[in-house]
C-alpha cells in the first residue's frame, strides 16, 4: 500500500470523528510516512511501519473523548434561522 491510499482509507474510516480531529490524524500518520521515508525506506515500506490501517483507527477512536463524539453526531447540519427558531 503506498501513502495515498493509507492516508484515503484512513480519512474514510475517521469519517464519524470532528473534522479537525480527522486533519490532525491524517497529518500526523503523513509526516510519520515521510519521515521513514526520509531515513531511507521505500514508501510501501514506510507505511508497513507505519501499521495498519485499522491500528490507527483504533488508536485515534481510544484518543477522542465520548463527549466529543457525541456532539459532533448531534450537531445540526446547519443553522437554525431566526424565524425557525421562533415556530420551534
Amino acid at each position: 500500500m503506498n501513502k495515498n491510499e493509507f492516508i484515503a482509507q484512513l480519512r474514510e474510516r475517521l469519517s464519524g470523528l470532528p473534522e479537525e480531529d480527522i486533519e490532525k490524524s491524517v497529518e500526523y500518520y503523513s509526516e510519520m510516512i515521510d519521515d521513514r521515508i526520509d531515513d531511507g525506506l521505500s514508501e510501501e515500506e514506510a507505511v508497513g511501519a507505519v501499521g495498519s490501517v485499522d491500528e490507527a483507527v483504533s488508536q485515534m477512536s481510544d484518543d477522542v473523548p465520548l463527549a466529543k463524539l457525541v456532539k459532533e453526531r448531534l450537531k445540526p447540519k446547519r443553522e437554525l434561522k431566526a424565524w425557525e427558531i421562533v415556530l420551534i
